[in-house]
């Protein structure tokens, strides 16, 4: 019995010894468990802060681009690291402060921003901040205007508001302009020329590419295709969009100078980037969107009236019409006029010149300006009751003239001259107001903007100072009549902004030839010299596929200028960019009409003076886009 005993003894100790030891494997596990859960959850919560945190500097990052795509640059002051968003007065700021501290919710994480400016932005020379893009990146070699920042941000935990995840983000904010490009379209672009045709600059599209040729379409810059807004898009196609035909020869360059000449494309439809591949990253498919300004930058109040050095318009709403210069602020949708620039600008006109100019050749001797009326007649736009247009006319030499004697008819630099060269050179806005139109809308109207005497940018009053650069911008249908910015004639920076671009040649004698046969409409070799910005059609009437095989061709780039004589055997000169951002707002005839014109000679290419960034036209447009430098993540204030 004792040895029982003692064997329960044992049996008992032993049962006991192992039931302290599962209690306390088990309070191990619980408490290992429970610490890995919450060290799970505080993971969890951290990886959570850590991509709302960074979802925070691509909100500023965004904020800070936007800005600069209006045409503005960030304003505020920078924002103190040691004690940014501590103090409720810390976030009063941010409606008029682009670097003040900002709050939002990002994946139900409360966080917080601020944004701080490299002392290097402050400089007053927008060419101490021109770089050239690195050659190693896509847009190597483009001059762009360079701003760096840092973008600062902290996610906070929504239970009890502790920090989760600090960031920061350092970028560069680069702004490209697109006259640095052969072709820029915000659209799709078609490139189906009859003739040979060689373009030889950068191209690029937010869109698709469309080439096509009766014999040979040879690209030989850098071509890129990005997504559309929408994310579709970004494709090259060899084939017509308007049907699915293809001919021709289509080469693009590939970088190689021992490949010559450049490879050709075959005809396949859409061509695959593992294909293009062999053209040595000298063709890009499918890159992000290239952002650009909106249309209603270019429009009555828009970023381009409100910075131009003189606006003019024609007031139709009067009678009889008349030439005003109006004021920058538009009330009730009606322009005010500035009645003291509005005299000044009287002074430059001839009274004893008849009014309406009767459309000649040439205005009165020294009407700087002057209004057409229904003298033009636009057979593209013939299907339409507006076919016959009332132009605001203007002579450039003697508008030059006038500025340079008046300069209190200026908008926004009164004691300044023609020399001016805060943006680049003279910007002019003109534009055809009725004040019962909707200033920024999109209705179809029998307005047009005629610029002649420009194929020297110059006074006509020789002891003027020379111009640096000139652009003009309209909202409307842009004439360009003869010779314009000659080649050997003084050359100066130049563009044309405009809805629609029109060009009449050097032998343009009267208006009212425009109601003759196309016999009576011949041509003369003509020389223009200048970038242009405008609405162009869309084949089918849609932007990528949906535009397909609809049989409706929107003429493509070699028609972008619309054209309205019989230039058959002479030579439109052309340098300067294509740029198209939309489709044209006030006019909608279609390409292809009979009896319009007949296609010139084209001796056409990009002028490779733009490379040079002090020789781009005054306020040229630009793109924008970021360029991430560093990234930190848990970073010490």
């Amino acid at each position: 019995m004792k040895g029982l005993n003692r064997q329960h003894g044992f049996a008992l100790i032993t049962v006991l010894i192992m039931l302290v030891v599962f209690m306390a494997l088990a309070t191990a596990y619980f408490t290992l468990t429970g610490i890995e859960l919450s060290t799970t959850a505080s993971s969890a919560a951290s990886t959570t802060g850590f991509y709302a945190s960074e979802g925070g500097l691509n909100v500023r990052g965004e904020a800070i681009r936007q800005t600069f795509l209006d045409y503005n640059r960030p304003k505020g002051s920078t924002v103190d690291r040691k004690t940014a968003c501590q103090n409720p007065g810390d976030f009063e700021k941010a409606k008029s402060d682009d670097f003040a501290c900002r709050e939002t919710l990002v994946g139900g994480r409360k966080v917080i921003t601020y944004v701080t400016e490299h002392e290097a932005n402050n400089s007053s020379n927008d060419n101490d901040r021109m770089i050239r893009i690195p050659s190693n990146e896509t847009f190597g070699g483009l001059n762009a205007i360079q701003y760096r920042y840092d973008v600062h941000s902290e996610a906070r935990s929504p239970r009890d508001n502790s920090l989760e995840a600090r960031t920061m983000m350092t970028f560069r904010s680069r702004l490209v302009p697109v006259f640095q490009f052969a072709a820029f379209y915000n659209k799709d672009l078609e490139i189906l020329p009859g003739a040979d045709m060689t373009l030889n600059g950068r191209v690029h599209v937010n869109g698709d590419l469309y080439t096509n040729a009766n014999d040979t379409l040879h690209i030989t810059g850098k071509t890129t295709m990005g997504k559309r807004d929408d994310g579709t898009g970004g494709d090259f196609y060899r084939r017509r969009k308007n049907n699915n035909s293809c001919g021709g020869t289509v080469r693009v360059g590939d970088a190689d100078s021992t490949t010559n000449p450049d490879p050709a494309i075959g005809c396949s439809g859409k061509i695959s980037q593992s294909v293009l591949d062999g053209w040595n990253d000298q063709i890009k498919t499918g890159l992000d969107t290239l952002t650009v300004p909106e249309v209603d930058a270019f429009n009555v109040g828009g970023q381009y009236w409100d910075q131009a050095d003189l606006r003019i318009a024609l007031d139709v709403e009067q009678t009889p019409p008349r030439v005003i210069v109006p004021r920058k602020n538009i009330i009730a949708n009606k322009i005010q006029t500035d009645l003291v620039a509005t005299a000044t600008l009287q002074t430059c006109l001839d009274s004893n010149a008849p009014q309406p100019w009767n459309g000649g050749i040439a205005l009165p001797i020294s009407r700087a300006v002057d209004f057409s009326t229904n003298s033009f007649h636009d057979r593209r736009e013939e299907d339409n009751t507006n076919r016959r247009k009332r132009m605001l006319e203007i002579d450039v030499q003697a508008l030059l003239h006038c500025m340079s004697d008046n300069p209190l008819m200026w908008s926004n630099n009164p004691n300044k001259d023609i020399d001016e060269t805060s943006q680049g050179g003279l910007v002019i806005y003109a534009t055809v107001f009725n004040n019962s139109d909707n200033p920024s809308g999109n209705s179809i109207n029998d307005y047009g903007v005629r610029v002649r005497n420009g194929a020297q940018l110059e006074s006509n009053n020789s002891s003027h100072p020379k111009i640096k650069g000139l652009t003009f911008v309209t909202d409307q249908a842009m004439f360009v009549q003869g010779d314009y910015n000659r080649d050997g004639s003084d050359w100066r920076p130049a563009s044309f902004l405009a809805d629609s671009l029109n060009i009449l040649s050097s032998a343009w004698t009267d208006d009212a030839n425009s109601r003759r046969g196309i016999g009576d409409r011949s041509a003369a070799d003509t020389e223009v010299n200048a970038a242009f910005l405008a609405g162009t059609d869309s084949t089918g009437d849609k932007e990528g596929e949906k535009g397909q095989d609809k049989g409706k061709y929107n003429g493509g780039l070699e028609n972008y200028p619309r054209l309205h004589e019989n230039w058959s055997g002479k030579t439109l000169t052309y340098k300067g960019s294509f740029v198209s951002f939309d489709k044209p707002q006030h006019v909608n005839g279609p390409w292809g009409k009979s009896g319009v014109y007949s296609a010139p000679r084209r001796n056409w290419s990009y002028d490779e003076r733009f490379n040079n960034a002090e020789q781009l036209p005054p306020m040229a447009p630009r793109f924008v886009y970021l360029q991430q430098e560093r990234f930190v993540r848990d970073f010490e204030r």
